[in-house]
């Protein structure tokens, strides 16, 4: 390959070059948008490390039982026997209150704790979440260079490619609770 057609190819490749600096410069990595996102649904790792903690911890503390009893306790009676004429007259009015108060420690669960494990299961949220962050991020990064280097002649092609940045742009700003727009990610229109 001759020197001249090197630079004639680089002299095309330029344009693409700058666009993605451009890109860059102006927009959040993905791996920023990837860690707003699972912070922003808090399956971020300090997240799920602050659940597990809580769990274990929770071995720790008692299970507490509380109770009150009020007992209004009314007795009546009258006996009477003949021949001896023997009376025997009982009343009774008997009011009782009883307070109960337990703690009960289950000191099992230090060993084993089936909240710790249940906290687990964040993994596959949290792992659905990055992939789905990574794929709207990167097709929408495609979608912007398609734009730029290869804009759609009819108009409606044009505006189908702008609505389909937009809904990735959207879905982006969904997942990090308006983050994405926030950092100044939204593309200037053309």
């Amino acid at each position: 390959m001759n020197t001249q057609k090197i630079f004639r190819r680089a002299g095309a490749l330029l344009p693409l070059f700058l666009f993605a600096l451009e890109a860059r410069a102006a927009e959040p990595a993905a791996s920023e948008v990837v860690a707003e996102a699972l912070r922003y649904f808090r399956v971020n790792p300090e997240a799920i490390d602050s659940i597990r903690t809580s769990a274990r911890t929770r071995a720790l503390l008692p299970l507490v039982a509380a109770g009150y009893r009020y007992d209004d306790d009314k007795f009546v009676r009258l006996e009477m026997q003949s021949p001896d004429m023997i009376q025997n007259d009982e009343d009774t009015n008997r009011r009782t209150n009883a307070i109960s108060i337990g703690a009960v420690w289950d000191l099992r669960e230090l060993v084993f704790n089936p909240a710790e494990v249940q906290s687990y299961g964040l993994v596959g949220v949290q792992r659905d979440l990055i992939l789905e962050v990574t794929r709207s991020y990167f097709l929408r990064k495609q979608l912007l260079l398609l734009r730029k280097t290869k804009p759609p002649e009819d108009p409606v092609s044009a505006a189908t490619l702008d609505l389909r940045i937009e809904e990735y742009t959207a879905l982006l700003d969904v997942m990090t609770g308006g983050w994405f727009t926030r950092a100044g990610s939204t593309p200037a229109p053309r």
